[in-house]
């Protein structure tokens, strides 16, 4: 922005935020030194929010909870008033800035303050918008990068690159991916919910999609089922009032754009073009005072036209639903076609677009993208080699393959991984652990510890060591042979991830590689055997046919997620367990969580092997479910 319209031209747009009860009544108990889970527990169970002060008196009239607390703490009490809605923190819009006629002018206009070197104004972003400030929201898309080096990869395999801002808007292929529910790294389709949705509404146009984004949204989510049904005709396509036809033919006559909003305004109640923008600002923006002062205007001047006062009520009930988080359709496309551009490079550079896909990847996504590409079948997966690996994922055309980087190791940065890889490239291939030691470690490089240590239990020198499966020795030995050579001493035995006592299993090494990469396959049917609970273990032959309809089966996994919540009757658990690369829900309701709850505390990133219903649910896009009854084992390993 500096760029462009000149450095005395812009200003950052500041941020504050003020007391609110539930804050509030939280840092009271700080200042007071109370009892800080006695203030969890009363906001906790009375959700207070934006409440006033006269409403959480109204309210202690009736909950005791509130009023016991208020009791205790009558300083509280006295000094709310005092301090509700005063500012408590400022702070630095992410993204909003000014540009005006001159900056350095702007006191005269709105109070300014400096952060972070540069002049940021005193007021919010609605402020600035009231004064008739232009505002500018710069936000940075990740995606756009990804697109980048996806395209420059493909360059570098001799691929023809297509301008992905003018591709093909009918592409089959796409909207099969998209009807299949193939979402990984999709941008703004990667979770469950969205998933679900898109493989229902199954797409078959870029207009499709473009909808589905802004319907995907508090509000008009509800609408999403009507919308699936219309499109594929197992549901009447019903209007309102017959002339609303004219501007939702294309949405199957649901209301999913700010546009239509606002074109219906104008059509059923002669509202000018600003106050239909004035609509919209008030539905973007989520003012329901301002969309409740507008309405008797609305149904005043629709029913004067002649049109059903019960239907205009309904009409406005569902724009409401809108002023949660309304899209216009220019935003709305814009996530479409970014989302139609990451599905076709998929489809037609499925090789380039994963390895980037990978090197990008949050660990919690690796697992998700692994299973979309072992559904794949075309893309093969390589661990780490220290003669192959490179510091980033890479990738090879001729064998569809992508290694993994050694990078993406737990304790090895970038700087590391780039100087084992200069010294490789400069002095030729590493003969074995000796002759890595030997020109990394004695040369008196900054290569740590934990660097050889993670290269070792990663597989990075199974292949010049000769380790094969069964390499649990070999792993261990490669270990203590390092240790010995360099002579490092373990400060704390108990926290020595080399000293576990099932150090000596092949399992322990694949779940410490999996640690450490996110990229290991496991025979947890083989594990299951060796623990004693094989009986009726769910095989990954199974896994590849979603099942449904009461079976009890023996399962097993690594556990990604526990979450325990709060029922009526009780706590209960919930649990992601992946079978590689293939996501499971668990359930655990009350009863069983008692029974279960020690074995569960620190479950996660380890092996989990149990016995419970098998349970279709088709919202859970990635898997299978699990619900554990009164006869159900747990062992976590």
């Amino acid at each position: 922005m500096e760029t462009r319209f000149g450095k005395e031209n812009v200003c950052s747009v500041g941020t504050y935020s003020t007391f609110k009860p539930k804050g509030m009544i939280k840092d009271f108990a700080k200042l007071f030194d109370m009892d800080f889970s006695q203030a969890n527990s009363v906001t906790f169970k009375l959700h207070l929010g934006d409440d006033k002060l006269i409403d959480i008196l109204r309210r202690a009239q009736t909950e005791p909870v509130l009023k016991e607390f208020l009791k205790k703490n009558p300083d509280i009490f006295y000094m709310m008033p005092t301090i509700l809605d005063q500012q408590k923190t400022e702070g630095l819009h992410a993204c909003a800035m000014i540009v005006t006629p001159d900056v350095m002018s702007g006191p005269e206009w709105m109070p300014m303050r400096v952060a972070k070197g540069q002049l940021v104004t005193q007021w919010s972003g609605g402020e600035c918008d009231d004064a008739g400030f232009l505002k500018n929201d710069i936000l940075g898309l990740l995606q756009l990068s990804k697109f980048t080096d996806i395209l420059s990869l493909a360059r570098e395999n001799g691929k023809d690159i297509p301008d992905i801002y003018n591709l093909p808007d009918d592409d089959r292929e796409v909207f099969r991916f998209f009807s299949n529910g193939w979402t990984g790294d999709v941008f703004q389709m990667g979770s469950d919910g969205m998933t679900s949705h898109v493989k229902s509404l199954k797409p078959t146009s870029l207009d499709d999609v473009i909808a589905l984004m802004a319907l995907y949204r508090p509000g008009p989510m509800e609408y999403i089922p009507s919308f699936i049904k219309r499109k594929h005709g197992q549901e009447k396509i019903e209007y309102d009032i017959p002339i609303m036809e004219k501007y939702l033919s294309e949405t199957y006559g649901v209301t999913v754009y700010q546009e239509q909003v606002m074109m219906l305004s104008q059509e059923l109640a002669g509202f000018t073009s600003g106050e239909a923008d004035n609509l919209r600002k008030a539905m973007g923006k989520k003012q329901i005072s301002v969309l409740d002062k507008m309405k008797p205007k609305f149904i005043k001047q629709a029913s004067a036209k002649g049109y059903d006062l019960i239907k205009l009520e309904k009409v406005w009930k569902d724009w409401e639903k809108f002023a949660s988080y309304a899209f216009n359709k220019s935003h709305s496309a814009a996530y479409g076609i970014t989302a139609y551009i990451s599905q076709y490079l998929k489809v037609h550079f499925p090789i380039e677009y994963w390895t980037v896909a990978l090197d990008y990847a949050d660990e919690d996504k690796t697992s998700v993208f692994l299973s979309e590409i072992l559904q794949s079948k075309s893309i093969n997966l390589s661990a780490i080699d220290i003669n192959k690996s490179h510091s980033v994922m890479t990738s090879d055309l001729e064998t569809s393959t992508i290694f993994w980087g050694i990078s993406s190791i737990k304790g090895i940065g970038e700087d590391t991984a780039d100087q084992i890889i200069s010294e490789r490239n400069n002095n030729g291939e590493y003969l074995g652990l000796e002759d890595f030691l030997k020109r990394s470690i004695y040369k008196g490089s900054k290569v740590k510890k934990t660097a050889v240590e993670g290269l070792i239990a990663s597989g990075g020198f199974d292949e010049i060591e000769g380790v094969s499966e069964g390499f649990e020795n070999n792993r261990s030995s490669l270990i203590q042979k390092y240790r010995t050579a360099c002579k490092v001493k373990v400060a704390n035995v108990s926290r020595d991830p080399y000293s576990n006592e099932n150090i000596e299993t092949v399992w322990y090494w694949k779940m410490r590689q999996k640690d450490l990469t996110g990229l290991s396959f496991i025979n947890y049917e083989h594990i299951a055997e060796e623990q004693g609970c094989g009986n009726n273990f769910l095989t990954t032959r199974d896994l590849n046919n979603r099942q449904q309809g009461g079976i009890f089966k023996s399962f097993g996994g690594y556990v990604t997620l526990c979450k325990v919540g709060n029922t009526k009757k009780g706590k209960y658990a919930r649990l992601i367990v992946e079978n590689n690369y293939k996501l499971h829900k668990v359930i655990m309701w009350p009863e069983e969580y008692e029974n279960f709850k020690d074995q569960l505390k620190g479950c996660e990133k380890k092996i989990i092997l149990f016995s419970a219903e098998l349970k279709y649910d088709a919202k859970f896009t990635k898997g299978n479910q699990f619900t554990f009854k009164g006869n159900s084992f747990l062992k976590v390993l």
